[in-house]
């Protein structure tokens, strides 16, 4: 499997839960850069890709790549005959990659407010959306205000505590 980073990375902990989950062992092959590792599932080094799907949109428009098992519960409309976690009985709930924009400490609530309506603003232009669409980010809310970031990361750490806790990472 070509994947990226080290262990204790997202993607490695997703994909150790779904082989744990069905009993196989994997060899998962760290590949830094997009370019190898999406080159090892072409030229057949490897015979799986972990890879978030608008990033290899061009390979699975070409065919040359193929969707297999999509870390969502329901099958979304733009993979409808991906099987979903739940299609395949997978319970966990998976780890999911995102960015945030981050203030010094300290920033007047004024410049706050104004900051996330600016960033609001911009998600919602048509251009964006466009853009969040080819690259399948509107599969999942993508866009939060600050209460939600708060809670995305604190329900991120607490997954990442239960995952690492279940794989032997941590006690």
């Amino acid at each position: 499997m070509a994947n990226v980073s080290r262990q204790g990375s997202m993607e490695r902990l997703n994909m150790n839960r779904i082989a744990q989950h069905f009993g196989f062992r994997i060899q998962q092959i760290s590949f830094d850069k997009p370019g190898p590792r999406y080159q090892a599932l072409r030229s057949a080094r490897v015979d799986a890709l972990f890879e978030q799907p608008g990033d290899v949109r061009e390979f699975l428009e070409s065919g040359d790549f193929k969707p297999i098992l999509t870390l969502l519960a329901k099958r979304p409309p733009a993979f409808a005959g991906v099987p979903s976690m739940k299609d395949v009985g997978l319970t966990f709930t998976p780890l999911m990659r995102f960015r945030g924009f981050y203030v010094k400490t300290g920033v007047p609530a004024d410049r706050l407010k104004w900051l996330q309506w600016a960033f609001q603003k911009g998600f919602a232009q048509p251009g964006f959306q466009a853009f969040n669409k080819k690259k399948f980010m509107d599969l999942v809310p993508s866009f939060r205000d600050t209460e939600g970031a708060i809670a995305l990361i604190e329900e991120t750490m607490d997954v990442y505590r239960k995952t690492y806790k279940e794989m032997g990472l941590i006690e």
